[in-house]
């Protein structure tokens, strides 16, 4: 959590956006319950191409071999080239990565976004985070135990055919804030939740979760986005979880 001003002009109020939103046009805003609110881009928004060079996976896989909580500007400017520098500005113009702040890191850290760690790993056309056939949805399910699907009316056929295996719950899902259905069986969730309480001790961000917990980053966003359904986590910031 972050605080941010309030600009008052002509008696009306403005906040500052952070600097990964400062290119937005438009911000969604919901109400969560009284006097609380989550700001997000818009939802159903394709985000805008991201395409990165070699020198800049190989920066990401850098930081991101780096502990969370030692992930400072300071830390990381020490070990980085002025090269390296120059890229590491570059990824946060293209909102790959920004410096989260909180009373704990008042100085800040850097958060990666899941889409990063999925440039540096070269996984990021991966099938089963695209709209596919049904069939291809059902196999991965099973193969995989976990699947996100961007398209509405195939996450209903999906809950239509698993009709049976949601209500015994061994199959689960949420819908969430980016417009993405998450579902897993209940045995993933439950060996994915296991190796996620097991290394998440303060704020990380999801891939280095999926890093240290070696789970696939996709299904590792899956079962963080369910356990912060259920409170077992709470995100703090989009993309950075923590524990209760």
């Amino acid at each position: 959590m972050a605080k941010v001003r309030v600009l008052r002009r002509q008696e009306k109020a403005y906040i500052e956006l952070p600097p990964e939103l400062s290119a937005i046009e438009e911000v969604e805003l919901f109400p969560l319950k009284e006097g609380y609110y989550l700001l997000s881009l818009p939802l159903g928004v394709p985000e805008p191409q991201k395409g990165i060079s070699e020198a800049e996976k190989a920066l990401l896989k850098k930081l991101l071999s780096v502990r969370f909580e030692n992930r400072t500007p300071e830390h990381v400017s020490g070990m980085l080239s002025e090269e390296e520098k120059g890229m590491l500005r570059n990824l946060e113009k293209k909102g790959l990565l920004s410096v989260f702040r909180n009373k704990k890191y008042v100085n800040g850290v850097y958060s990666i976004k899941d889409s990063a760690y999925s440039l540096a790993q070269g996984t990021e056309n991966r099938p089963q985070t695209q709209s596919t056939p049904q069939s291809t949805s059902t196999g991965s399910l099973s193969s995989r135990g976990f699947i996100i699907i961007m398209d509405r009316r195939e996450a209903m056929t999906l809950s239509e055919q698993y009709g049976n295996e949601m209500k015994k719950g061994l199959v689960i899902g949420v819908k969430g804030f980016d417009g993405k259905f998450y579902i897993v069986t209940r045995d993933y969730f439950l060996s994915g939740a296991a190796k996620i309480n097991a290394v998440l001790k303060e704020d990380m961000d999801g891939p280095s979760i999926a890093a240290l917990s070696k789970l696939d980053p996709d299904g590792c966003i899956a079962v963080l986005r369910l356990m912060a359904e259920n409170g077992d986590l709470i995100e703090k910031k989009k993309g950075v979880f923590a524990p209760v």
